[in-house]
């Protein structure tokens, strides 16, 4: 998810708030609707697909508006450098977790990010790692390491997709910080139309290279997920974030996040009747509980 500035004195309508549960449906039904396919379809191609629908939509809403894609010669590599884990990296690791893992689970492991992203700034940025900052990692490690012992446990578990999605998530929080301690001057459309392209051409490579021999053309339900993730995942979804994104504050973009993963495990059980165990629950309850830490800012107290 794109991260937001809100501009002082924006006010929030009722179609920002539309906007906003679309949002965070969409991309939280994303999980179950993933592993969906990729049971019955090779998971790169999938990702192809969808990563071609989505730039191409995006970049024709973003022509039709008259907003320009270009990119400065200077700011191309940079560009590049932001794309491979914000995009490539991420749902690499992503699609093979779901492949793996019940999707709702998935979907708690993902957004673990927005930790990874306050140690890459430390590591990378050499910004301060706070207390809230210190216990927002604790929350999320022992998160990860219930579902991991859970995982390990179960004989059915799939320790490998926990770590892919871990590793993911890394990389996306990885991505984030580098976004948010750069200067690059295109708009953010413009940005996440060239992720979506360079993503789109590394995962058509890859499934070329790998799925060559498991290619086949979806079935009409397979296709309607494929779009759904295409269209209103990436390419509705996006626009409809950068609508109100100026307009969130701190906390309002925190909580927008934090209702993904809820709605991810929802809709896990709700679609594909996984079964949402103690462990899920607690780790998405100290999931919820790092986000919370990490990402809604402290209330300054005014003293004067």
């Amino acid at each position: 998810m794109p991260t937001s500035a809100a501009s002082a004195g924006s006010e929030i309508n009722s179609l920002d708030l539309l906007l906003i549960l679309l949002v965070t449906v969409s991309w939280g039904l994303n999980y179950p609707i993933m592993k969906f396919v990729v049971t019955s379809y090779p998971p790169l191609t999938f990702r192809a697909f969808t990563f071609t629908i989505g730039f191409v939509l995006l970049g024709a809403y973003a022509l039709r508006r008259g907003e320009s894609l270009h990119i400065p010669v200077s700011e191309r590599w940079l560009a590049f450098k932001l794309g491979m884990p914000n995009m490539v990296l991420w749902h690499l690791g992503l699609i093979y977790g779901v492949t793996l893992l019940n999707s709702g689970r998935a979907a708690i492991v993902g957004y673990t990010m927005p930790v990874w992203a306050l140690l890459a700034s430390v590591l990378m940025f050499k910004n301060t790692l706070t207390v809230r900052g210190i216990l927002g990692v604790v929350c999320s490690l022992l998160a990860t390491f219930l579902l991991a012992r859970d995982e390990m446990s179960n004989f059915a578990g799939q320790p490998l997709g926990l770590a892919c999605t871990l590793a993911a998530a890394m990389a996306w929080g990885v991505g984030n910080a580098m976004m948010k301690n750069c200067k690059i001057s295109i708009s953010s459309m413009a940005l996440t139309f060239w992720m979506l392209l360079l993503a789109a051409i590394c995962f058509t490579v890859l499934a070329f290279v790998f799925e060559q021999d498991r290619w086949a053309w979806p079935t009409w339900m397979q296709f309607a997920a494929i779009f759904y993730a295409g269209a209103v995942t990436f390419a509705i979804s996006y626009v409809a974030w950068f609508r109100v994104a100026r307009k969130l504050t701190p906390v309002a973009s925190g909580l927008s996040i934090m209702l993904v993963p809820m709605v991810g495990l929802a809709g896990g059980y709700w679609m594909l009747n996984e079964v949402v165990g103690l462990a899920d629950i607690t780790a998405l309850f100290l999931i919820l509980l790092a986000m919370a830490i990490v990402l809604i800012p402290r209330r300054q107290v005014n003293t004067g």
